[in-house]
């Protein structure tokens, strides 16, 4: 059986078409559309489309699709071209070596947050019975991966979006650390109470001018409310550096992820209220992305 033309490919009751071969033309399709990492995002459709494992894709290469494959393949890949992220499409993103739900009301975790994870269960090393604030936790994924990988603490995460905490709640019951974590609905500090040993965030840094030149892949599917930092991208950063020395243990630690440009504002910030020991990070690509202060005992 021959295939079809390429611009009948999916459209083909059953094009007798192996993994391989639709593998190709996907990659063709994103690559002739300028999009980033075109093999990468292609074998993932695939896989989500098929069903297959990575091992899959090698060894069962020259496997006939289905008919169902090919419609799912076909979706996925229209809204690909349209410019929805793979994870968005897929319903889900790998952090901290696990998969967590994302939709449209989250962001999805990227790869550079795991410093702040990083950074936690080094304190958490040393801290028993440790406290852990998570504000504007989104997925969830940050505050999940801490209690998951420190089995003695114990957290708060807060969000705005009613419907972002769905997701991180649903997060929280997959990985076991549901009854190690409470879920309050406000902005930032407004509905918490207590103390806590380490507070930490990845707040909304974009500027106002930045938000009208965004790629379509965030503008359009990542909620504005986690993206939006006010007309210098700081907003957040005043607020949750103000307000955090009255929710921090004398010594605690505040985590905070800066955007590229704003280590040095941030730490002005932090230098002129009661925090000591302020230290800017860098990710692996050199990029400042990782702002640690304690709370003067």
């Amino acid at each position: 059986m021959t295939s079809p033309p390429d611009n009948d490919l999916f459209t083909a009751p059953y094009s007798g078409l192996s993994v391989n071969s639709a593998k190709r033309f996907v990659i063709g399709q994103l690559r002739e559309a300028g999009l980033d990492s075109p093999d990468l995002d292609a074998r993932l459709l695939v896989m989500a489309a098929t069903g297959f494992s990575h091992a899959d894709m090698i060894a069962r290469g020259t496997d006939l699709l289905s008919t169902e494959a090919l419609e799912l393949m076909s979706d996925y890949t229209e809204r690909r071209l349209a410019g929805e992220p793979v994870d968005n499409i897929l319903g889900s993103r790998e952090f901290y070596g696990r998969s967590f739900k994302i939709n449209k009301d989250v962001l999805s975790p990227r790869p550079e947050t795991e410093m702040l994870v990083d950074a936690a269960l080094e304190i958490l090393k040393e801290t028993p019975d440790a406290r852990i604030l998570d504000l504007g936790t989104g997925s969830g994924a940050i505050i999940i991966s801490c209690l998951a990988e420190a089995a003695h603490a114990e957290g708060v995460a807060v969000d705005m979006s009613p419907e972002a905490l769905t997701i991180a709640e649903q997060n929280a019951k997959t990985h076991g650390v549901a009854d190690r974590l409470t879920f309050l609905c406000g902005s930032w500090f407004e509905p918490v109470t207590g103390v806590f040993d380490i507070i930490l965030s990845n707040p909304p840094y974009i500027t106002d001018e930045a938000m009208t030149a965004l790629d379509i892949e965030v503008a359009k599917f990542d909620p504005e409310l986690a993206l939006r930092g006010g007309a210098d991208g700081l907003t957040a950063y005043r607020a949750i550096i103000s307000e955090a020395e009255a929710y921090l243990k004398p010594g605690g630690s505040l985590l905070l992820e800066i955007g590229y440009d704003q280590g040095q504002t941030v730490f002005n910030i932090l230098q002129a209220l009661p925090y000591e020991d302020v230290s800017i990070h860098r990710d692996l690509s050199g990029h400042e992305r990782m702002i640690k202060a304690l709370l003067k005992s």
